[in-house]
């Protein structure tokens, strides 16, 4: 029988779920949906009809300590509001993820990621540790005032040995002023810093298909009635690619100055084989309107964003023999993103159209709204994409996840290796139900499948390059796993599993060796099932493939991991 909600803690879930998807500020956020799901199960299991005659009390008020700081001198003034910040308005929250695993062949756990796609399916295919660990902190708050400051720094390593050195990741730090406007802009939020700015993801594939994030300033929340309406300038420094193709140097190569003569040196990014690229900083003016209410549980979000890059004016690098400056980089493009949120069966469901034009296509199945390619090569491309993923109770026993998407980018250009003004098009399907055993562990499998049309892998190995023509990419993915947890449900952590993950996927037939190489049938049967792949962000590389696997485009990974959100 369908889950029916207790009013009072739905209005409090559909409160908490609407800030914690409309902002995605961070994985931790989805803790509060947690210990709300807990609310839920509890309520359930003693009141099948989930009629509430009295609501409890969800969240409670956290008492800030003011800063009054009246009749004395501007350094005991200042010294006194410094004292006000004490551990009562300080907040820790993170985010993580570690486990060990491996394959049945021996070695490392790997993943698996079907050439071309964004994305993968991560339950039981994650083979990293990584962490987010943010505070906070309530600098004032007084007569409907405040300034609060919130940072995050991130962490990730390949999990394969005790003492892994890592440099941690800067990923915010900005401060959010409220109630400074309130007589002209109700509700109104002024921001500035580096921030996650109103992130949206899709949780079992680890996917931001509304993704800013960076330095930036700008005005949110603003009341107009029937929603809020937010206005950001956010930035991000890109490697833009452009028409010069490096064919790369050996495993260790001599460099002349601005390196001391002589010096021997790793391959890295920069002298690897690929396109060249060039450090451009790129600005998005993104404005946003959200909380349009449709219906009872139905409401809108709207958002346009426009992208420009921005490249010094002195700037001049060679492009195809041709020196080129500023204009080359300057280029633009616009992103339009609906979404409709529906709060329904305990959890919700999130209709989504996206359009884009020129640099904020991206290369490859296409980008989000970071990572713009400000050329000539990107003018003229479009990109539309359509998603619906959820996650419901479809009964006090069964959760379940999904997502169902389709995006399509149009290249307008002939020239760019390897897929020369052929569309491409990724198609994504899954599902994750969870069943629950009882409040402490539960079974859950996952089913997951990428299919990309005119997708193209590569292998770079020093000067050594091997790139597949383009074909279509396709990955099944499953996974069993058992978690354990404190409660049941779809957002509770944190959570303890024991997975087992097998995966499918197809190989290209022909080779080539970069741009305007012949293309030759695939013979080596050990790399063309590694090129079959993609390794972008996922522990894993071709080498590793080939050593597990061989020439079977298949594989099976087994392991533990545990994650956690607060």
């Amino acid at each position: 029988m369908p889950v029916q909600c207790g009013a009072g803690l739905r209005h409090a879930s559909v409160t908490m779920r609407r800030a914690m998807h409309d902002d995605g500020e961070s994985r931790s956020q989805r803790n509060t949906q947690g210990r709300l799901d807990m609310l839920f199960r509890h309520h359930q299991l003693t009141t099948p009809d989930c009629a509430l005659q009295s609501i409890p009390k969800v969240i409670s008020s956290l008492t800030r300590h003011s800063c009054r700081c009246c009749g004395l001198i501007a350094l005991t003034s200042a010294a006194t509001c410094a004292m006000a910040v004490t551990g009562d308005n300080i907040d820790f929250t993170a985010y993580a993820r570690s486990g060990i695993g491996s394959t049945d062949k021996g070695g490392p756990q790997l993943c698996f990621k079907a050439a071309g796609a964004p994305s993968k399916y991560r339950l039981g295919n994650e083979c990293e540790t990584y962490a987010e660990m943010k505070f906070g902190a309530n600098l004032f708050d007084e007569d409907n005032v405040k300034f609060y400051l919130n940072t995050n720094i991130a962490y990730k390593v390949a999990q394969q040995t005790d003492v892994e050195p890592t440099e941690p990741w800067l990923r915010e730090m900005n401060m959010v002023a409220s109630g400074l406007f309130q007589n002209t802009l109700p509700g109104a939020d002024l921001w500035v810093g580096k921030r996650f700015y109103h992130r949206h993801d899709i949780h079992m594939i680890d996917y931001y298909y509304w993704n800013l994030a960076g330095p930036g300033a700008g005005l949110e929340n603003i009341d107009v009635g029937m929603g809020k309406v937010g206005i950001a300038w956010v930035r991000n420094q890109n490697g833009v690619m452009y028409n010069e193709w490096q064919k790369g140097a050996d495993a260790s190569i001599t460099l002349p100055n601005p390196v001391t003569a002589g010096e021997t040196v790793s391959v890295t990014n920069a002298t690897s084989s690929g396109y060249k690229t060039a450090a451009i900083t790129t600005n998005i003016l993104d404005i946003r309107w959200n909380q349009i209410p449709i219906m009872d549980n139905l409401k809108l979000e709207l958002g346009l964003d426009y992208g420009i890059g921005s490249p010094p004016d002195k700037l001049e690098v060679t492009v195809d023999g041709t020196p080129e400056g500023k204009s080359y980089f300057d280029k633009n493009g616009w992103m339009f993103t609906g979404e409709l949120t529906w709060d329904v069966m305990c959890g919700f469901n999130k209709f989504i159209v996206q359009y884009a034009t020129d640099a904020m296509t991206g290369p490859g199945a296409g980008t989000a709204g970071m990572y713009m390619q400000t050329t000539d090569w990107f003018k003229g491309n479009k990109l539309w994409r359509v998603m619906d993923h959820g996650a419901v109770s479809l009964m006090p026993q069964l959760d379940m996840m999904y997502v169902l998407g389709i995006t399509n980018v149009k290249y307008d250009k002939d020239t760019m290796y390897p897929n020369y003004g052929k569309k491409i098009t990724w198609v994504t399907a899954g599902i994750r139900p969870s069943w629950k055993w009882n409040e402490l562990t539960s079974t859950t499998i996952e089913l997951g499948y990428d299919q990309v049309k005119n997708a193209s892998s590569s292998i770079v190995s020093g000067s050594s390059f091997v790139g597949s023509d383009l074909f279509k990419s396709k990955l099944m993915k499953f996974t069993l796993a058992q978690q354990f947890h404190p409660q049941f449900g779809n957002w509770v952590r944190p959570q303890i599993r024991l997975f087992v993950t097998y995966a499918n996927w197809d190989v290209p037939d022909a080779t080539n060796t970069g741009p305007g190489t012949a293309s030759t049938p695939c013979n080596n049967p050990d790399q063309c099932n590694a090129l079959g792949l993609e390794y972008f962000d996922t522990m894993t590389d071709a080498t590793q493939i080939q050593n597990a696997f061989g020439s079977t485009s298949d594989g099976v990974t087994f392991g533990a991991q545990m994650e956690l959100w607060f």
